[in-house]
């Protein structure tokens, strides 16, 4: 009898439970964050540190990571195969993620990590 009971107090947790959300739309949202503690040249913004939650910062430090090392990889590709141009239009880490904090990805919710990489590269 007990181990049906516990059962009971389970099944409202499981319907409650809301569906993962892909990768992409991960990396927007951290983006957003982002942008929302730099200015528009990119420097952080006062007081940030003091009124930020340690999630917000985990989320932003995320976009950051992830731009930076894509920009990193793409540039050592770009040296690797002798192409002269610039691997990015983007001037920055921090246009790029802008450029993703503004992406609408409920039109179109198979767009992957990569692709919001490579198309807010090119913007």
């Amino acid at each position: 009898m007990l181990r049906y009971l516990s059962i009971l107090f389970l099944l409202p947790a499981c319907a409650m439970a809301k569906p993962t959300e892909s990768e992409s739309v991960k990396l927007v949202n951290a983006c957003q964050e982002l942008v929302a503690m730099y200015d528009r040249e990119g420097q952080e913004k006062e007081l940030v540190s003091w009124f930020g939650s340690v999630s917000e910062g985990m989320q932003a430090g995320y976009c950051r990571g992830v731009v930076v090392e894509f920009r990193r990889n793409y540039e050592e590709l770009f040296d690797a195969l002798k192409i002269d141009k610039a691997p990015c239009k983007s001037k920055g880490w921090f246009e790029q993620a802008k450029s993703i904090a503004n992406t609408d990805l409920s039109t179109d919710e198979r767009t992957t990590v990569g692709q919001l990489l490579e198309s807010s590269c090119s913007d």
